[in-house]
């Protein structure tokens, strides 16, 4: 979901000085101001959140691509010299995402090169933060040092992929980010949703109901096409057994080998 149209405004964009000063602790007042971009009030939750470890379990459109993408900007414009790793399924993935930051540099009005040798990559001129996008693949991580690395549709990810990610952010004490929509019961996201500490991972669940743009009847026609099963994934963030698998997560966890 591409980030909204920017209301109209005569404030010039801010300079990297003036935004590391003003809203290095105010990303939410930085998506507004600098952005122009007002998220709904989970997604302001979101970009407000101090928490190291995230993991958005959202309905599909919900815009959880946008308000990552509000995050990773304004880490990279407010802190100097950061690492930032944009990981996805395959690189046409991952340019979507890309499409959603490279708008909200253009309306921040902060000038940026292409990243020399990545196919996704831009180096932010005046303060030499890097954003890199990388396929899905547990080589591609490896030699990377990075203060924030968000992996999309996470619960479609390979575990080792994602376990590969860990020393990555492990020498700055990263930022961690997943967002999926479900895909049953097993996996590194579904892991982190049912286990992870609600004290240090914050988790936000987003209903196609906490969606103000989305219209009722695309999910009723999702429902009369595809299921019960199938909205209760997409749409209502439920971690389902599907029947793709011959056992049942749970019971897989269940046997005991002795």
């Amino acid at each position: 979901m591409p980030p909204p149209a920017p209301a109209k405004t005569t404030k010039p964009p801010v300079s990297l000085a003036t935004a590391s000063r003003l809203y290095a602790f105010d990303a939410l007042r930085f998506a507004r101001e600098v952005l122009r971009w007002n998220p709904d009030p989970k997604q302001a939750i979101v970009l407000s959140s101090q928490a190291r470890r995230v993991i958005l379990n959202c309905a599909r459109q919900w815009g959880k691509s946008t308000v990552v993408a509000a995050r990773i900007v304004w880490v990279a414009v407010t802190r100097p010299g950061r690492v930032i790793l944009v990981i996805s399924e395959n690189m046409d993935q991952c340019a979507e995402v890309f499409l959603k930051i490279d708008k909200f540099l253009i309306r921040a009005g902060v000038a940026t090169k292409k990243d020399p040798g990545k196919k996704l990559g831009r180096v932010l001129i005046a303060n030499g933060s890097r954003i890199v996008g990388l396929a899905a693949r547990e080589a591609a991580v490896r030699g990377y040092t990075a203060d924030f690395v968000f992996i999309d549709e996470a619960a479609r990810i390979d575990d080792e992929v994602i376990d590969a990610f860990a020393p990555v952010i492990a020498i700055h004490k990263g930022d961690w980010w997943m967002a999926s929509t479900p895909m049953g019961k097993r996996g590194r996201f579904w892991e982190m949703w049912e286990y992870g500490d609600p004290q240090t991972v914050l988790k936000m669940s987003a209903h196609w109901t906490d969606n103000p743009r989305l219209d009722p009847n695309v999910v009723a026609q999702a429902r009369r096409d595809w299921g019960d099963s199938y909205v209760a994934q997409e749409y209502e963030c439920q971690f389902v057994e599907n029947g793709i698998f011959v056992f049942a997560g749970d019971q897989v966890r269940k046997v005991v080998v002795k």
